[in-house]
């Protein structure tokens, strides 16, 4: 009688293309350069002032922002500007 064993592990959602290549959040980074770090740390800033903080895909150049609340939209060319709007509206990091 053999037994098989095998040290695959399943497929999951994280293994899909678009977050193999991304690396902003790997360990390697200093915390502040730390694009989708940052970006989930104000968008949930956002998130508690009441707004939704959006993002453009990284992967496709440039990357533009865009703040939203009661169907009003700002637009942020950087994330130093998200920053600044977010203090703006009272919201905390």
């Amino acid at each position: 009688m053999t037994h098989i064993t095998t040290k695959e592990k399943a497929p999951s959602a994280c293994d899909a293309e678009g977050f193999q290549n991304d690396t902003t959040n790997d360990l390697n980074f200093p915390t502040g350069h730390r694009e989708g770090k940052a970006f989930a740390t104000l968008a949930a800033g956002y998130a508690l002032a009441g707004h939704a903080l959006h993002r453009s895909d990284p992967n496709d150049g440039a990357v533009t922002y865009w703040v939203e609340r009661w169907g009003l939209v700002r637009y942020l060319p950087t994330i130093d500007a998200v920053r600044q709007f977010l203090e703006q509206i009272g919201g905390r990091l």
